[in-house]
């Protein structure tokens, strides 16, 4: 992990590793997550994590930086994507 990337660098970056697109035609991260408090609340967590839907991923960022990613996030309906609700555990 590069100490010199954001909380929201290093979603993007893992993001688009996973999914095989280029970060730049990954849809806006703010559609998902204001990225200002993002970075603000992940440089200030001592502990806990921060969970919330993607580009069709769950985004996992923990305290101490780390970003995880799991496959397929799918609606109540079925629909592949949308934006759930941010959680801090």
């Amino acid at each position: 992990m590069d100490p010199r990337e954001t909380a929201c660098e290093r979603v993007t970056r893992r993001v688009a590793e996973e999914t095989d697109v280029d970060a730049l035609d990954l849809p806006p991260l703010f559609d998902a997550v204001d990225p200002d408090a993002l970075n603000a609340l992940v440089a200030s967590m001592e502990t806990g994590e921060i969970t919330f839907a993607y580009a069709g991923r769950s985004v996992t960022v923990t305290a101490d930086g780390a970003v995880r990613v799991a496959h397929d996030i799918r609606s109540p309906s079925g629909a592949v994507g949308g934006v759930a609700e941010s959680q801090v555990h």
